[in-house]
């Protein structure tokens, strides 16, 4: 009985390098990788950063009566993305920073990029709301509709 256990002892010491690969039967290679095509810009994409302006320095002028101009974008981030899939055919990228306005005054930015939104449904379109600065609500209580992550 000695022997038997001697010798499965000495198989089981000599065979030990192979066993790891005993099991692999394929080769393990890693995932392929996902490519989705993205037809929004990303948040800190200088044409997004100029509509973002754009729309806020037309709203300054003819909703605040002011002549608030945006001085300096930071602080820029991706919250959220949302390709588009069977159930959604419209594409949106949540955004929020920091803008420095002409007044020194530091706000909470918030925007999204959609595609396609742009006019008569080409393209991307840019929203965005400051923080403290949509007297009426446009975007729901404080920004809540484009602040959604």
């Amino acid at each position: 009985m000695r022997i038997v256990q001697s010798l499965v002892l000495a198989v089981s010491v000599v065979s030990a390098p192979f066993a790891a690969d005993a099991a692999d039967y394929i080769e393990s290679e890693p995932p392929p990788e996902a490519i989705v095509k993205q037809f929004t810009p990303h948040c800190e994409d200088p044409r997004v950063l100029g509509k973002v302006e754009d729309q806020f320095e037309y709203g300054a002028v003819n909703m605040l009566q002011s002549d608030l101009t945006v001085a300096e974008f930071s602080d820029l981030r991706e919250k959220a993305w949302f390709p588009r899939t069977d159930d959604s055919s419209v594409e949106r990228r949540f955004c929020q920073g920091s803008v420095l306005l002409s007044d020194n005054q530091k706000h909470t930015l918030y925007y999204t990029v959609s595609y396609p939104l742009g006019y008569a449904s080409v393209g991307w379109k840019a929203e965005s709301c400051v923080l403290g600065l949509d007297r009426w609500l446009i975007y729901g209580a404080n920004c809540s509709s484009l602040r959604r992550f």
